[in-house]
């Protein structure tokens, strides 16, 4: 009889400086998938639980699909919300357990999750599982490569296996990785033995990609340590600071075959690298001001062929709906107005206000409306703009990856608009997607289902961090992070930490912190 493994995906990343907390209903917006249709969703999709599936397949186990559900990065889980994530989950696996025994557990978790009653989500969801199977059944867990991974997590599970890119386009194959990792627990191949390092290091994600240093050093370092046969994983967690927990920040887990003291000289050496590293995190940002200049040098060359040379990518990583950011800053569209930009379209700007007044008026219709600015006074101030109702839809398109490619992906009812300022002076008009939902655009198709080809923009207006540049940096002339007002950027002087364990760097100097090897 082939062994029977329980898998599940629950995945959050809190942002605890958002205003707006991350109840049942905001999960229940992307959709809380039970039984087969987990698999069902799954299969076509560049996503850890299809590397589950795929790799169940290969190791001749049986998959048992408990849950998959996610909710877009917003403020603290409430009380509610995650009571009710671990009870689909207590109730899954009692289900499965009286069909028959069992055998292992995959988990696809983010590490970034805090929660009313727990700041530890991801610690929660293991000890829920344990609590049903007993501390003898495997348990495997994939984690987001920005995950804050606890002591605890490490103690729950048999192994933590963490994305080694940036953007994550690897997850299918850290899920892969996970279940036959898991088959050889299964088979009593290995004993697992963990040591996690915690280098004092608060580092943001704007120059965390891991095609570039420092962090493809890193990565590349870890690598090179799995090679050993003695190794079974090396994971390099850069963590996410505005989870304010204590555990926020930098990791790294070293999973050893039965050899602890070679997996506490591994992280060792590891953390050490990454500490030596860590300016190589700062950075990375333009102001405004330098956007605006490389603006005025577009303006000055002549002839230039956009379609081949492709458009200038300008980010706001202040409001990236992946860190929590609430999406709905108009400071991309009140700068791009005031620099007289030509050719610029901007994903997205969150405003269902918005896009109900647009409905009413029906394509092709004129409307003035105060745009974006909304949720709090944190992201700038509301944006009158005269706007022309160019295309209506219901915000739904498929991701074409790399990234999530095949996942399906729902802005709610969306609106395209042609905006001008409705006050002061005149400017070209900016095409800019007014949706329901918000969203991080990591995907080109989120302009092209709307109409759009992006490669023929002369600027393209993008809220991320890193997650975009899979689809747009091949496209891109040139890409530019700007920071405008708001909780997801670089300036960690602009939140109000409470929690994280004091010192770290960059909130204290590094001259100020005693960094004892081996004790992290």
């Amino acid at each position: 009889m082939a062994p029977r493994v329980a898998a599940a995906q629950i995945a959050h990343e809190t942002n605890v400086f958002s205003t707006v907390k991350t109840d049942v209903a905001a999960f229940q917006a992307s959709g809380i998938h039970l039984g087969q249709d987990v698999d069902d969703n799954a299969r076509d999709t560049n996503t850890e639980y299809r590397g589950f599936i795929t790799g169940a397949s290969a190791q001749g186990f049986d998959l048992i699909p408990l849950l998959a559900v996610w909710a877009t990065p917003s403020g603290m889980v409430t009380r509610e919300a995650i009571a009710h994530l671990a009870g689909l989950l207590a109730d899954g696996l009692r289900q499965a357990q009286r069909d028959g025994p069992i055998d292992g557990i995959l988990l696809a978790l983010h590490g970034a999750m805090v929660t009313e009653i727990d700041d530890d989500g991801e610690g929660y969801l293991l000890q829920t599982a344990r609590d049903v199977v007993g501390p003898h059944v495997p348990v495997v867990a994939t984690l987001d490569l920005h995950a804050n991974i606890s002591s605890r997590m490490v103690q729950l599970a048999d192994v933590l296996i963490g994305y080694d890119t940036y953007p994550h386009v690897d997850m299918a194959d850290r899920g892969e990785e996970a279940a036959a990792i898991l088959a050889r627990l299964m088979r009593g191949e290995m004993r697992p033995t963990a040591a996690l390092r915690k280098p004092p290091m608060l580092p943001t994600s704007q120059r965390m990609t891991t095609g570039r240093m420092p962090m493809r050093a890193l990565i590349e370092q870890a690598h090179r340590m799995e090679e050993d046969p003695r190794v079974i994983n090396v994971t390099v967690a850069g963590g996410f600071p505005p989870a304010d927990v204590a555990d926020a920040g930098f990791g790294i887990v070293v999973t050893t075959d039965n050899d602890p003291d070679l997996a506490a000289e591994l992280a060792n050496e590891l953390a050490s690298e990454a500490w030596s590293l860590r300016d190589g995190f700062l950075g990375g940002v333009a102001t405004f001001e330098h956007a605006a200049e490389l603006f005025r040098a577009l303006d000055s060359e002549e002839d230039v062929d956009m379609p081949v040379s492709g458009p200038l990518v300008l980010v706001d990583i202040a409001d990236n709906p992946w860190g929590g950011g609430p999406g709905d800053s108009a400071e991309l569209v009140r700068f791009l107005f005031a620099e007289g930009v030509h050719g610029a379209a901007v994903a997205l700007v969150r405003d269902p206000a918005v896009v109900r007044t647009a409905i009413a008026a029906g394509p092709g219709a004129e409307i003035v409306v105060d745009l974006g600015g909304k949720t709090d006074r944190l992201h700038g101030e509301p944006l009158p703009v005269r706007a022309h109702v160019k295309l209506l839809s219901d915000g739904r398109y498929v991701n074409d990856g790399p990234m999530m490619e095949g996942l399906a992906v729902d802005l709610g009812p969306t609106a395209l608009l042609l905006c001008e300022p409705a006050a002061g002076p005149p400017a070209p008009p900016v095409e800019v997607l007014v949706t329901t939902r918000a969203e991080t655009p990591i995907d080109l198709n989120v302009f092209r289902c709307h109409g759009i080809e992006p490669a023929r923009r002369r600027v393209i207006g993008l809220k991320g961090k890193g997650h975009f540049r899979a689809a747009f940096e091949p496209i891109a002339r040139r890409v530019v992070l700007v920071e405008g007002p708001g909780i997801t950027g670089s300036d960690l002087s602009r939140l109000n930490f409470r929690n994280v364990r004091r010192p770290i760097w960059p909130l204290d100097p590094a001259e100020a912190i005693a960094f004892a090897m081996g004790s992290g």
